[in-house]
Formats: structure tokens, sequence, C-alpha cells
């Protein structure tokens, strides 16, 4: 399988969105795009944590304090791509934003995995990451 979902959080998240089948073909769609853009990306393991999750990894491996809505770590050929999406920040955001919690899931998604293919914010970025947005918004229809 080349995305796989990994839940770290309480059993009650399950009650709400995301439904992780949507989830897994909105990330396939993203990745097949992105190679598509010529950008090798074998692989996506994401991880669906909690704020305590987030705020560690946070802490661990970017020396920040506190949650943030995703991260990601590059992988290799033998070694999957890592995306964390923290659920409570996610919904926080959704609250804050007004946005609809689909709309906002699949920019965060396509914001990670523009990062997974190795690029950083700027123009290319910003390009990769709308078109990962539309692929995703055609496999949630």
């Amino acid at each position: 399988m080349t995305v796989e979902i990994i839940a770290h959080t309480p059993a009650h998240a399950w009650l709400c969105e995301p439904d992780v089948r949507q989830v897994r073909r909105m990330l396939e769609r993203m990745r097949r795009e992105i190679e598509a853009c010529g950008h090798a990306l074998p692989s996506v393991v994401l991880h669906l944590v909690d704020d305590g999750g987030m705020a560690r990894a946070n802490a661990r491996h970017l020396g920040c304090i506190g949650p943030t809505n995703v991260l990601s770590f590059p992988g290799d050929a033998s070694l999957p791509g890592q995306l964390l999406l923290s659920l409570p920040t996610w919904r926080r955001e959704c609250l804050i934003y007004g946005q609809d919690g689909t709309e906002h899931l699949l920019r965060l998604l396509a914001h990670g995995m523009a990062h997974l293919a190795g690029l950083d914010h700027g123009p290319d970025m910003d390009a990769l990451s709308a078109r990962c947005l539309q692929a995703a918004c055609a496999a949630s229809g």
C-alpha cells in the first residue's frame, strides 16, 4: 500500500470526521499528482495524533513549543514519508477560520504532501499544493 493511516488518538476521535477511507483516497490522488509533476514520493504514512503527541514531535524534531496542525517528514526509497496531523488542532482551526472540515483538511494535507515532495514555502510549493488540492477534491466527491 502506498498510503497508510495510523491513529494515535483516543477512540472517540473516530466518531467525527475525517473518514479514513476518504482520506486515504485523497492522499493517494495527491501522491499520484506529485509524481505526475516529476517528484518522487513512493509511499506516505499519515499519523492522526492529539495535541500532546504533536507538541512532543514539534519539540523533539523542530525545537518548537506546542502543537501545530500538520508536520511533514520526507522519506526516501526505503522509508515512507511521514505526515502528522493533529485532529484537535484541525478541528479548532475549522471553528476559528469558519471553514468546512473537509476543505481545511485537504489544504493541510496538500501542504504537507508538498513538503514531502521536497519543497519549501514559496511559489513552487504553492503551485504543487494547489494541484494536490484539486486532485484531492476530485477524489473526495
